[in-house]
């Protein structure tokens, strides 16, 4: 059990301490959403009982449903659904040649709990699928708590400090708002830090951030009767016009084409969106497209391979993109519809020059849930997102841990934040009810960068990566040095087993906190990043030790 510090100096508590087994580690899991899982499962299947039983592991994780987490929140609305298909979506596979059992994916778990939702190419609730990763977690800790203590303190971290004196075997000291706790090895998990909107473009303080929406939502909060300006495009903004509009008690009906839209009468009158590029999301492929089977990515796969000896000096455009819209070109010459990669590049040069107008973004809303549902004939953007997707994996494994040449990170970051719109947009489903609330007049596109008087102002621009909650504990390591950054992506610069470069021993970060350096954070595949594994490993090796 962990020990509990309620006054003294650091010595006399270190003193205290000192009695404690010097074979023991205790380690402290700092949040608990999905990444958090993760390590406790690797723990669960890496260490050998004899290891687990010299390990005391706590988990701080303020959300009443650790596994979940605030962004798989199961009490959240039913309408905010995945942006990540059903048959993705299976916490234990680790590997991407793994063979999971069906009945542990969230397919088959599904077929157990919500039979309505049990197929491929479903996105379903959040809510639903923060119901099956806080399963999975109890489903660990009950497996962990065979040989070791697992304990869960539902309060958040509010500060870690380092102790530069460990001769009583305590590296860490984590504050929690009531008790200072001592600790050997702390894994630092927090995600988002909180759902928080983006300090860069908030404009004043009367904007209301969109999470939580029961409360930031509600009718009182955003009247019926009135104008909404909404700053933002991204999914946090699909999420937000679904909360205004079938959370008012608004109803789509199917229909052969778009559905139709019944209002409720509690809807704002109008919902404006502003968006500094115009650039929409464009929907997801659905079932009725015809699917690549792996065999015709492979070539590009193995080109992708080839270059992992130039780790370090990679020119992003000419040596990887050039890989991806050859990929794409070679789709769309497959599917009847001649293409080169040259005019691939000229067809994503094109749309990330210009800022769209309203008219322009409906358009390609229009046309890529055409595509998707395989109403209309495959494009390009359909066929870079397609490529981009597949290739994915390697990419990721190609510019990571500072992969790419001196000067080349800008260009992969400029396309990476397009392609989130190209490749990684909403279902079809909801890009139709995002055109059908546009043809009723509901929701519009708006140049306006300035909110009406009167409007309700929304912030629906979530907080990057690199921008730490500046009250929480990451901001305060990276701060006293402890934690070091990398100074061209701004990302925590971490091994290949999480733990913190350039900084103190014994302290790892995995997830959202070193987007950048590590690339390809923000999914619950398992399969694209091994450093969680490496780091149960190098705790399977000191506790063997």
């Amino acid at each position: 059990m962990s020990v509990v510090f309620s006054g003294g100096s650091v010595e006399e508590f270190l003193a205290s301490d000192a009695d404690r087994s010097k074979s023991t580690m205790r380690l402290a899991i700092v949040g608990c959403g999905p990444r958090g899982l993760q390590c406790l499962d690797s723990l669960s299947h890496t260490l050998s009982t004899e290891e687990l039983s010299r390990l005391e592991i706590t988990v701080f994780e303020p959300s009443a449903y650790p596994g979940a987490g605030c962004i798989y929140n199961p009490k959240q609305p039913r309408m905010l659904r995945m942006n990540f298909a059903t048959q993705h979506i299976d916490f234990w596979k680790t590997d991407r040649n793994q063979s999971s059992a069906q009945s542990g994916s969230l397919i088959g778990w599904l077929d157990r709990n919500y039979p309505e939702y049990a197929a491929s190419d479903q996105f379903v609730p959040r809510a639903v699928v923060g119901e099956y990763l806080h399963e999975c977690f109890e489903l660990v800790c009950k497996r962990l708590r065979r040989w070791t203590t697992v304990k869960v303190v539902r309060s958040r971290v509010e500060s870690i400090r380092h102790l530069a004196n460990q001769t009583a075997g305590g590296g860490w000291l984590l504050w929690d708002g009531e008790n200072e706790m001592s600790f050997d090895r702390v894994v630092l998990t927090t995600g988002h830090e909180g759902l928080r909107s983006s300090d860069e473009v908030r404009s004043s303080e009367d904007d209301t951030f969109v999470f939580p929406v029961e409360t930031n939502l509600s009718i009182e909060r955003v009247p019926a009767d009135s104008d909404v300006w909404m700053r933002g495009f991204g999914l946090t903004a699909i999420d937000a016009i679904m909360v205004l509009t079938e959370g008012r008690g608004g109803r789509f009906e199917s229909t052969d084409a778009l559905p139709n839209y019944v209002r409720s009468g509690n809807e704002p009158v109008q919902i404006m969106i502003h968006c500094r590029s115009g650039r929409p999301m464009l929907a997801k492929p659905t079932a009725k497209v015809e699917p690549i089977t792996d065999l015709f990515w492979d070539p590009f796969r193995e080109k992708l391979d080839g270059l992992k000896t130039k780790h370090g000096e990679l020119k992003f455009h000419s040596e990887i993109w050039s890989v991806v819209c050859e990929a794409a070109a070679e789709l769309l010459t497959k599917s009847g519809s001649p293409e080169t990669a040259r005019d691939v590049e000229e067809w994503y040069r094109g749309w990330a020059r210009y800022k769209m107008d309203d008219a322009t973004a409906r358009r390609a809303m229009l046309q890529s849930y055409g595509v998707a549902t395989g109403a209309r004939p495959m494009d390009i953007p359909f066929a870079l997102g397609d490529a981009w997707r597949r290739l994915y994996p390697e990419i990721v494994e190609l510019v990571s841990f500072g992969g790419l040449a001196d000067g080349q990170f800008k260009a992969f970051r400029q396309i990476a934040l397009e392609m989130e719109r190209i490749a990684f947009g909403p279902p079809a489903e909801s890009v139709a009810k995002l055109l059908r609330l546009m043809r009723e007049g509901l929701l519009q596109m708006t140049d306006q960068s300035c909110a009406p008087e009167d409007a309700s102002v929304i912030n629906a621009v979530i907080a990057s990566p690199t921008q730490a909650d500046s009250e929480g504990p990451l901001s305060q390591l990276i701060l006293r040095g402890d934690v070091q950054v990398d100074p061209l992506t701004q990302a925590v610069r971490v091994s290949d087993t999480g733990n913190v470069l350039g900084g103190q021993k014994g302290l790892a970060v995995f997830g959202r906190a070193t987007e950048g350096w590590v690339v390809g954070n923000d999914t619950l595949s398992r399969t694209l990043h091994t450093q969680i594994q490496n780091w149960a490993d190098t705790i399977a090796v000191e506790l063997h030790g």
